[in-house]
């Protein structure tokens, strides 16, 4: 995905959502300012979508949220304050859960 290691990809990673039972949906911000969509189902290296645009990949993960009618419970986008729109700015790296 263009990062050194693991870890420095982590810390353009945000959480978005759960997937019953133990897995999740994932966002990466890339070095080249585009996003990667990644699910945490299977082994690595896991496959992932590329998106231009912040809004192309929120987009794009709301709507498999809604397909497969997950709780809503389970969408929690890290990054945002609660209450905050989560389609008008792509989250904040300094409000990431610990």
């Amino acid at each position: 995905m263009g990062f050194p290691d693991w870890k420095s990809a982590c810390e353009y990673t945000y959480f978005v959502f759960h997937i019953p039972e133990d897995a999740q949906w994932s966002v990466t911000e890339l070095p080249n300012r585009t996003w990667a969509v990644w699910n945490d189902i299977g082994e690595p290296p896991y496959s992932f979508h590329l998106f231009s645009t912040w809004r192309e990949a929120i987009t794009f993960l709301r709507s498999i949220f809604e397909k497969e009618k997950y709780l809503e419970d389970y969408w929690d986008p890290e990054g945002y304050d609660p209450g905050e729109d989560v389609f008008l700015k792509p989250p904040d790296k300094h409000k990431k859960d610990d």
